[in-house]
């Protein structure tokens, strides 16, 4: 079971769903409710199945202060959110994606061939993780790029990918579309911070 709320802040709407005090969906900021609820359904049934029970909450304590947050990094602040517990997704590589994705520092990107690298798998199939990413902005999959330094594709649009990593300190050149190769984590890198980052929040 999962319950939702979409949240208004500043004129604009974040869905959160939650099952207890674990995270298990969320939108970022979006323009209209009824966008941003239909949105947040899409994501939850996809990551977690159709026959999943979504209930309608007017209040959910924990997750105005995720909103927040969520609201904090869409505008460009570093927000701090390793503190949030995630629902552990049962596919493996999957979950194992996303904790890589997460592990990518602001101001920095990786190429969708590096994540396969760390995960032992395709580009193919790692720009699949990143495109069905449950938590956008809380696990950044908008700081995976294409491997010839374009920025690629985005659920929200490549112009907000594009923004959101120009907010962070990121490199981007408009004429070309691309992220300077400077700032490219490469694999072996990726997997040194995933495990700080494992000690860290305690997972």
């Amino acid at each position: 079971m999962i319950r939702y709320v979409i949240e208004e802040i500043d004129g604009r709407y974040i869905g959160i769903g939650m099952n207890g005090k674990e995270l298990c969906c969320n939108t970022i900021p979006l323009s209209s409710r009824m966008d941003t609820e239909a949105d947040l359904r899409a994501t939850c049934y996809s990551t977690w199945g159709n026959s999943i029970e979504l209930i309608s909450e007017y209040h959910i304590p924990i997750a105005t202060e995720i909103a927040h947050c969520i609201h904090g990094l869409f505008s460009g602040l570093d927000s701090e959110l390793q503190s949030i517990k995630l629902a552990r997704h049962p596919r493996e590589k999957f979950w194992n994606a996303l904790l890589l994705m997460r592990a990518i520092p602001r101001g920095k990107v990786t190429t969708y061939g590096e994540l396969a690298r760390s995960l032992g798998t395709s580009p193919r199939a790692a720009g699949n993780y990143a495109s069905k990413n449950p938590f956008p902005l809380i696990i950044p999959c908008h700081r995976v790029i294409r491997s010839d330094m374009r920025i690629g594709g985005y659920s929200y649009g490549s112009i907000i990918k594009a923004s959101l990593l120009i907010a962070e300190g990121v490199k981007v050149d408009f004429n070309t579309g691309k992220v300077s190769p400077t700032e490219v984590i490469k694999a072996e890198e990726l997997m040194n911070l995933r495990k700080v980052l494992k000690i860290v929040s305690h997972e």
